[in-house]
């Protein structure tokens, strides 16, 4: 049986990979992040949903549903799909980072330092013993991360394993492109499966 709709899927997951490789608009890259999530979560669901009335199918899923429920990045792809769809909380987020500096490029003393955020507007109270301050604040570029969030409930953490080898770059780019391949090898694997039952 061929799987065309769940390798469509994967196919139009993996254009969102790219464009969020490409994209410098964080909203952009929040849009590629949900239709990732959300094309490989449907062909994962779909291949099972189509796949399930054949003989020997649950036999040969079990390990397949296994990771789905205990593998961290499988789990955080899903639930983070589930929060995002349903605009419960968001999954990934681009940190502000801002740089305070004098602006002849001398360095300063600070006594204390404290912020606060109103109505949007974030007030930054420096105390500093030197009184011929000119400073200037700048805004540093940052790359996108994912986030822990909630969903029904429950608190998921970025993932920090996957297929029991140690996660080393939480990159959103990074997780899609392992959830990319694993999703792939699962469609491959079950269409040849199909095709010999």
């Amino acid at each position: 049986m061929n799987l065309l709709g769940p390798k469509k899927d994967l196919d139009i997951a993996n254009k969102a990979i790219d464009y969020m490789k490409s994209t410098t608009d964080f909203s952009e890259f929040q849009e590629s992040w949900e239709n990732f999530l959300f094309r490989i979560e449907r062909a994962g669901e779909f291949t099972e949903r189509t796949l399930k009335s054949k003989t020997g199918f649950q036999q040969w899923h079990k390990p397949y549903t296994d990771l789905r429920r205990k593998d961290p990045l499988l789990v955080f792809l899903r639930q983070a799909r589930n929060a995002e769809m349903h605009s419960v909380s968001p999954t990934v987020t681009r940190p502000l980072k801002m740089a305070v500096v004098d602006k002849s490029g001398r360095g300063f003393q600070l006594n204390s330092i404290s912020s606060q955020l109103e109505n949007g507007t974030l007030t930054i109270d420096l105390n500093s013993p030197d009184i011929l301050l000119d400073l200037d604040t700048r805004i540093l570029p940052t790359d996108p991360e994912v986030v822990r969030f909630k969903n029904r409930g429950k608190w998921y953490n970025p993932p920090w394993q996957h297929l029991r080898e140690r996660i080393r770059d939480l990159h959103p780019v990074a997780l899609a492109e392992l959830g990319l391949v694993f999703y792939r090898a699962y469609v491959n694997e079950a269409e040849l499966w199909s095709q010999k039952t």
